[in-house]
């Protein structure tokens, strides 16, 4: 029997709830949540060892489009992450409290984990008033000062913060000291990795990982809230790292989107539309909205995006 073909399709998403999470991605994404949960995080793509998206195309899993067919779905070159899984995972974070200050190893690090490293970007959807990112530490911070207080209250005052407003890009590169929030939502792009170190969790009793946590830190990042983009004729050019590119598409008619031979991912944070491509007929246009998160293979060649009023898509891929 011969494999189904991939064709770009909408993806069904995993609910996790966290002692820190919120309600708010049903006001800010309109995503439906289950009552009486604390929403952290939903996973929009994923394709790890506990479980894997869901095209709502096919009813076939990202782990099953790899296993069937990797380079069509990736593109040439592209290379997958540990154990022939889709290189990138992708997020929404409701951080009603702040998440904990902790870092990310990288691949090498990460190698002993048995996973890849953790790089990452955000863009902040919405931003209340007490909103907060801490991205790195104080100008002069040393690792030996760090370490010395990393284990409780004391090491707040280390912590370089600042407010994010809708709309900021953010990078956070592995071994950054980090948090998200308090009253932050953000859409979260970054390695397919679960790997992450708790330096600090103000005063919550979980699991904190100090050893690894320091070992992965560096102390020598330069001074970096968001980052300004690049206009592109692809749209503003957000993040490009040797991991993934991350660009924000403003639409208001028709465009085409080219794959240019590598897999994309589009997700609607404004607005809705219509997503159609070369099928000589056979698939009609998908409807798109907010909160939508579509998979375009490589193989696809190119997607041709109409809006109803203005649409916005964040659409990550390879670099």
């Amino acid at each position: 029997m011969s494999t189904p073909r991939l064709r770009p399709s909408l993806l069904s998403r995993k609910v996790v709830a966290k002692p820190w999470g919120g309600r708010a991605l049903e006001r800010v994404l309109g995503l439906p949540l289950e009552p009486g949960i604390q929403v952290g995080e939903t996973w929009e793509v994923y394709d790890r060892p506990e479980g894997s998206s869901r095209m709502k195309a096919d009813g076939r899993t990202l782990a099953q489009w790899m296993a069937e067919d990797a380079e069509a779905l990736l593109g040439h070159g592209v290379r997958p992450a540990p154990g022939n899984r889709f290189p990138l995972l992708i997020k929404f974070i409701d951080a009603r409290e702040a998440l904990s200050v902790q870092v990310h190893p990288d691949d090498a690090m990460a190698a002993e984990e048995g996973d890849s490293g953790k790089t990452e970007a955000w863009v902040v959807l919405a931003a209340g008033p007490d909103a907060r990112i801490i991205r790195g530490v104080r100008a002069g911070v040393e690792r030996a000062a760090f370490a010395a207080v990393a284990h409780g209250a004391e090491v707040e005052g280390l912590l370089q913060s600042f407010t994010p407003r809708p709309g900021d890009a953010v990078r956070i590169p592995p071994g950054l000291i980090h948090a998200i929030g308090p009253d932050v939502v953000v859409y979260e792009v970054q390695q397919n990795s679960d790997v992450t170190y708790r330096l600090y969790d103000w005063g919550r009793p979980r699991e904190v990982h100090l050893d690894k946590g320091l070992r992965a830190a560096r102390f020598d990042f330069p001074a970096e809230t968001t980052v300004a983009g690049v206009h592109t004729e692809e749209g503003e050019l957000l993040v490009r790292n040797e991991h993934f590119t991350l660009t924000r598409q403003a639409v208001d008619g028709p465009s085409t989107v080219s794959t240019h031979g590598k897999f994309k991912v589009g997700t609607v944070v404004h607005g809705r539309g219509t997503i159609g491509w070369r099928s000589r007929g056979e698939d009609p246009p998908m409807q798109i909205g907010l909160g939508d998160t579509v998979l375009v293979p490589a193989c696809t060649g190119a997607v041709f995006v109409s809006s109803v009023g203005p649409l916005t898509i964040l659409w990550a891929g390879p670099p």
